[in-house]
């Protein structure tokens, strides 16, 4: 095994080698078999050229995932994923390395989630895989011996409430009992109560134990197990955030915030104590930061803020008690909010060991000598290890895509310029292996949203697609986006294509005018909003980008207002009308397929048909409008897809098809198009592509 020893100041020691892999052996007709088939898949997607790392590669699914130890160190559970895409679970002794019991969903199951719920009996999480949505969908929990035995799906989900409700586990009660949380969906145009369950992992016997007094309420438990507060929203509000806290009349007074002003919200309690509690707190201050408070006396004391960025997860240990809290300004960093708690004390030495890499502690076992952690960076999935308290000693447990070397894996790099109106703007730049960055190729890559989600420094395998081909791929994180504190993202709603958009368009020319974008190669991509986004860079700036490409994108604001999932309730009604005020000239100014006739750069647009959040509606009338202008023109359209393809065959195709795209307009060199079937996979049925140009038009 690869053994690594950690001092206390976290220095690496001694090196050694063996794989998890190792623990499931491989016939010689097996490993025949699926040569054969990464040689058929090479030759097939050979139209793209060489590449530092196979384009099959980065779509090899990972041998193992969720590897957890047992409480007794004796065994380990972990999914491992068979050739359709689905999980199974599996139990490994660890004395042999040898599996001893599996897990296997009937059908288009597959496990997603595994937990020990003690030293004999493993759960696992579940869910099926729909052909009609291409994606994940259920949820039921099974329940396992570490012998095989005891088989059994303790967990089937409810129909209570108007619904075949999934539930997710929650927290452990003791040995035999266990949490279940279920988030009903009905039929109520309202948010919905969550209700939690008491589970006996071995009989399948549930009773009802607390249904939230507030709508998509989550639980906060003191350290005797008893439900203290509900962090939830209002019936109709996605900004308006309730928190509800037991008083001494058996009852709740309820405190509700407006997110867009700031909040003062539970985080969970400080270990051991009953009268200290973690809160998170933007009211004194843009940006998230966490404070103890003490909810007998009032006292509150700030142990953490950073000025420019909120922090984002936060670490709970076993008693789940928080420990820790990570920032991603630039790159990830751990925060230690409880200097003490054995957690942050193993995760300090472990960030010795691993400079420059995101941690994560798995699990542990109950002893608290050994732990599984999670080691991975910009180049990497990760890796699984096996840390020991007693000795320091690191083992190397698998490594989830060992065929790829990181060497030809694209570096990702932390990038801040200043917009046009002084505001800083952080964003990340992925650069291709090989290549001086110096007049290269540029993608910008805007992310969806907009508002809440952002980008962040990690492995990213749509960036690495792109980067990998030869482009640089540039993702921003414009005004507007989450993690930057309630005003970077509440003082932007309704600035839609306009200054959300100049954001873009100054990353492009900061990456121009810092040498390593070539401004007459740039295109311009992205999904959902940042589909929108791309189709509104061509309106706006029609001689700054060579191509666009749109994905799911929202085209028409009007269509937005009434289609979809959004407008069904009040609260996404309320949503859009924030995020993208109610003018109908404002939309129509503000809307790429109302304003087709300034887009000069050829345009490739991709949509699930069964899409519910950005309905095809958006597509068809982009296309149209392009038509309309004789615009050049590619469309390629998923008949089962969602809001973006799940499928592999399908993400295969996609990707296959806006590389040769992006190759035909600001590649090295003059690319011939790829022929009809180059981009569809190996027995594939293949989507539904058009090229307008060789389309008859009367």
């Amino acid at each position: 095994m690869k053994i690594l020893k950690i001092n206390a100041l976290g220095a690496a020691l001694i090196t050694g080698a063996v794989a998890f892999a190792g623990a499931v052996s491989v016939s010689a007709a097996a490993e025949e078999k699926s040569a054969e088939k990464e040689n058929k898949a090479t030759a097939k997607f050979s139209s793209m050229g060489e590449l530092p790392i196979p384009f099959e590669d980065l779509f090899r699914p990972a041998a193992y995932t969720n590897i957890r130890i047992s409480p007794d160190g004796k065994y380990f559970a972990a999914g491992k994923v068979r050739e359709d895409g689905l999980v199974d679970g599996v139990i490994i002794e660890r004395r042999t390395m040898s599996v001893v019991s599996t897990m296997q969903m009937a059908g288009a199951m597959g496990v997603q989630g595994i937990r020990w719920a003690n030293k004999e009996r493993v759960l696992f999480q579940f869910s099926f895989k729909s052909a009609t949505s291409e994606g994940i969908g259920g949820s039921g929990i099974a329940g396992m011996n570490v012998d095989g035995s005891r088989k059994d799906i303790v967990w089937r989900g409810t129909n209570d409430y108007g619904g075949s409700e999934g539930g997710s586990l929650s927290g452990k009660i003791d040995d035999e009992h266990y949490r279940v949380t279920v988030s009903p969906s009905g039929s109520s145009t309202n948010f919905p109560y969550q209700y939690v369950y008491k589970l006996n992992i071995y009989t399948s016997k549930t009773s009802r134990i607390a249904r939230s007094p507030i709508r998509a309420g989550s639980p906060i438990f003191n350290k005797d197990k008893e439900i203290t507060h509900w962090v939830g929203r209002l019936p109709d509000s996605f900004k308006h955030v309730v928190v509800a806290t037991a008083n001494d009349n058996g009852d709740w007074d309820e405190t509700v915030y407006d997110e867009s002003k700031g909040v003062f919200t539970p985080v969970g309690w400080v270990r051991g104590s009953k009268e200290w509690m973690w809160y998170t707190d933007t009211l004194e201050a843009p940006t998230k930061g966490l404070y103890k408070v003490n909810v007998e006396t009032g006292e509150k004391k700030l142990v953490y803020r950073h000025p420019n960025v909120d922090y984002d997860t936060v670490f709970f240990d076993d008693d789940g008690s928080p420990w820790g809290a990570v920032i991603n300004y630039d790159y990830p960093q751990v925060i230690y909010i409880d200097e003490d708690n054995h957690y942050a004390q193993t995760h300090k030495r472990l960030q010795g060991t691993f400079p420059n890499h995101y941690i994560q502690i798995v699990n542990r076992t109950s002893d608290g000598n050994e732990w599984v952690v999670h080691v991975r960076d910009d180049r990497s999935q990760g890796t699984y290890y096996l840390y020991n308290q007693f000795d320091g000693a690191l083992k190397h447990l698998a490594n989830q895509a060992e065929w790829i070397d990181p060497t030809n894996v694209p570096a990702t790099h932390p990038i801040r310029f200043s917009a046009r109106d002084g505001l800083e703007i952080n964003g990340y730049i992925t650069l291709p292996v090989n290549k001086p960055a110096k007049k290269l190729p540029l993608i910008v890559l805007p992310h969806g949203g907009p508002h809440g989600p952002r980008d962040f420094w990690g492995y990213n395998r749509e960036r690495i697609l792109l980067a990998n081909a030869g482009f640089a791929v540039m993702n921003v994180n414009y005004r507007g986006s989450g993690g930057y504190g309630r005003d970077f993202e509440y003082d932007w709603y309704g600035h839609w294509g306009t200054e959300m958009q100049d954001d873009l368009t100054d990353a492009t020319y900061w990456a121009i005018q810092s040498g390593i974008a070539d401004e007459d190669r740039i295109c311009i991509y992205g999904a959902s909003y940042g589909g929108y986004a791309a189709l509104q860079g061509l309106v706006r700036e029609p001689d700054l980008y060579q191509c666009g490409i749109g994905y799911v994108g929202v085209y028409d604001m009007s269509l937005f207002k009434t289609h979809g999932d959004i407008p069904i309730r009040k609260a996404g009604r309320d949503y859009l009308a924030a995020a993208t005020g109610t003018d109908p000239e404002v939309h129509r100014q503000r809307s790429p397929a109302k304003n087709a006739e300034r887009i000069k750069a050829p345009v490739f647009l991709i949509q699930g048909e069964r899409d519910t959040r950005v309905p095809i509606e958006h597509f068809w009338a982009m296309r149209d409008a392009l038509l309309a202008q004789d615009h050049e023109l590619e469309t390629l359209v998923a008949p089962r897809a969602a809001h973006g393809a799940r499928e592999d065959d399908s993400t295969k195709e996609i990707a296959c098809r806006m590389i040769d795209f992006f190759n035909r307009h600001i590649g090295d060199a003059t690319t011939r198009k790829a022929a009809a079937d180059d981009c569809v996979p190996e027995g594939a049925i293949g989507l539904d592509y058009v090229d307008y140009r060789e389309v008859p038009r009367g």
